[in-house]
């Protein structure tokens, strides 16, 4: 008997819960409720708060959207994380 050792993958919905520039590292930029992005992780633990994931995450914002988020708002108080896949 064959033993597969599968790892699997969580997909993951960041969406900004609020609109404003509390989370920006720059503050005239700014945020608008509703911009998300989508991320894969190996691990079942949602990827927010977690600080190996942090610096992933606010490079995705500013590659999806231009908008540089400081590392340390990168969390629940400003966005919400939902588990899509």
């Amino acid at each position: 008997m064959f033993h597969l050792n599968y790892k699997i993958m969580a997909l993951w919905r960041i969406v900004v819960k609020n609109s404003g520039n509390a989370a920006c590292k720059d503050k005239r930029q700014r945020l608008e409720k509703g911009m998300f992005i989508e991320t894969s992780t190996v691990s079942p633990v949602p990827p927010i708060g977690v600080s190996s994931q942090c610096s992933l995450l606010v490079q995705l914002f500013l590659n999806k959207y231009g908008v540089e988020i400081a590392t340390q708002n990168m969390t629940r108080s400003y966005f919400d994380c939902d588990k899509i896949g």
